[in-house]
Parts: C-alpha cells; structure tokens; sequence
C-alpha cells in the first residue's frame, strides 16, 4: 500500500493519464480483496460525484440529500438549544460544511442546481424559527438569516472563488496547470478598464462555468482584491 499515496498527486492531461489512474485503482482494489478486504463507498464522506456528459447535477443531488439527512439529526439534536450561536455553530459544521466541499470545482451554474442547495438552508431556518423563536414575515427568511448571521450560500461560493483564485496566483495553492490558465489582461496602452483578467468567449453556459474562467469572470466583477498583483 505504501505506492498508493502518489495517487493524490496524479496530473491528468490526457486519456493516458486516465487510463493509468483506472490502473491504479483496480490494483488497489485487488490488493483489498486479496486480502479479504472490500471499499465501501457508503462510508466515503466527502466526495465528487462527476457523470459522463461532465455534469455536477447528480453530485448536487446527492449532496442536498445527505446534508438533509444530517440536517434532520442536528434538529433532533438541538430541540432543546436556546443559545443562537450553539445552533449555528451545529448547523456550520455538520450540514453547510457538507455544502460547500470543494464547492469551486461545482459551483453550479443553473438555477434549478442553486435552489437545491438552498432548499437546505431554508429547512434550516426555518426550524430555527421554532427553535428560537424568532419573529419573520412569512416566507420571508432575510430576518432569521440576519438574526444568526448568516448569508446564502450562493454568496458564500461567490466569495469561495474569490478566495481561492488570489491564492492560486501568490503561490499559496501549489498548481500549476490550474495556474497556467490564468489569462492576465496586458493592455497595449493605457486604458480606464480595471478589469485584470483576460477571459476567452463561450458560447456554452458549461464552457463559461468552468472553474477557472468562472474565477477570472468574478475577479474581473471585484478588481480591487487583485490590484496588487
């Protein structure tokens, strides 16, 4: 087992390198199975599910559906909670932290996807109201979100690529293929745009969503984070 860890290191760049990968882990599954061991994906937490046509929609799925499943024991569990941040820091750490897993590499692009995952969140505070006690308009959730403080998690993603896109390029998240698809804008002359990056058109909402351009479309929506580079 002890060649196994080069795994995590694997760059991908052509079929080769998918075909050797499937090799790895069918020896790997054979060495498991010689000696009376199976994987069960059931205990395999945090995970990303991607299908042929390259679509995250089930990975959403079944995302959505094990955090409300989560969701329903922290409510079980904290019936008795009357402290605000105690229901918070619950609801933080076993159910949004299950939202958000490597969220810049799915970030959804539609809105079907986007309101999935808010539905959980909704549950959520919804079942705070009642916990709580906190008084709202109905259907209206802007007050119990501003009472817990807490934002949707459409914006807490927005600001996921915000902070991971500065990190590529200082150097703090070693990858340098990701890297190598930064497009820098370099004007021939002095212009008024502020705009620090160089995106290449799409004509699909899939190829604008990629993760890369999708960062470098929202620097070029908040410029000051990157001026000092």
């Amino acid at each position: 087992m002890q060649n196994y860890p080069k795994l995590m290191s694997i760059r991908f760049d052509t079929l080769s390198d998918c075909q050797s990968l499937q090799s790895e882990l069918n020896s790997m599954v054979f060495w498991f199975n010689s000696i009376g061991l199976q994987f069960n994906t059931d205990k395999c937490h945090n995970f990303v599910v991607l299908t042929p046509k390259l679509s995250f929609h089930p990975h959403i799925e079944a995302m959505c559906c094990k955090s409300l499943k989560t969701l329903g024991f922290v409510l079980q569990l904290s019936k008795e909670f009357k402290l605000f941040a105690s229901l918070k820091s619950i609801y933080c750490s076993l159910v949004r932290s299950l939202l958000e897993y490597v969220s810049v590499l799915w970030d959804p692009c539609t809105a079907v996807d986007s309101s999935l995952i808010e539905c959980v969140q909704r549950r959520f505070l919804s079942s705070s109201v009642f916990i709580l006690k906190i008084n709202h308009p109905p259907h209206d959730y802007q007050p119990v979100m501003h009472k817990l403080g807490l934002v949707s998690l459409a914006d807490r993603r927005v600001e996921a690529n915000l902070l991971f896109l500065p990190k590529l390029i200082d150097g703090s998240t070693d990858a340098p293929s990701l890297l190598a698809r930064v497009g820098f804008k370099v004007p021939s002359r002095l212009t008024r745009s502020s705009t620090p990056f160089a995106i290449t058109p799409h004509k699909t909402n899939y190829g604008r969503n990629q993760p890369i351009d999708r960062m470098m479309r929202l620097g070029n929506e908040h410029p000051h984070l990157f001026i000092r580079y």
